[in-house]
C-alpha cells in the first residue's frame, strides 16, 4: 500500500533552535488531499482510492523556484565540480550553466 499527500499537507514545525533567518516561511497549508494506493490480490492489479480529492489552496501554474524544478541534473552536477577543480569563479559557472 502507498499513500500520496500534497507537498503542502501539514502543518509548519517551528525548529527548536533558533533559525539564520527568522523570515523564512512555509509552503505547508494543511492541505487535506489524500490518495491512497494497494494492489487487489485477485487480479494483480493496482487500485486507487480517493480519500480526499480536494486541494484547500490554489494550484500553481508555473514550476519556477519549485524545489523539484530547480534541482541540478546529473550532468549539470558535473560540470559544477569539474569547474570548481579548476578553481573557476561562481559567477562564471553559473553563466555557463544558463
Amino acid at each position: 500500500m502507498l499513500e500520496l499527500v500534497c507537498e503542502r499537507s501539514g502543518e509548519h514545525k517551528v525548529p527548536k533552535r533558533k533559525v539564520k533567518h527568522e523570515a523564512t516561511g512555509s509552503r505547508k497549508c494543511g492541505c487535506l488531499f489524500k490518495v491512497r494506493g494497494y494492489v487487489v490480490r485477485e487480479d494483480n492489479a493496482w487500485k486507487l482510492a480517493i480519500l480526499n480529492g480536494v486541494h484547500n489552496h490554489e494550484m500553481v501554474s508555473y514550476v519556477v523556484g519549485h524545489l523539484l524544478a530547480g534541482r541540478l541534473m546529473e550532468d549539470d552536477k558535473k560540470i559544477v565540480h569539474d569547474l570548481t577543480d579548476s578553481s573557476v569563479k561562481q559567477k562564471n559557472i553559473l553563466t555557463n550553466l544558463q
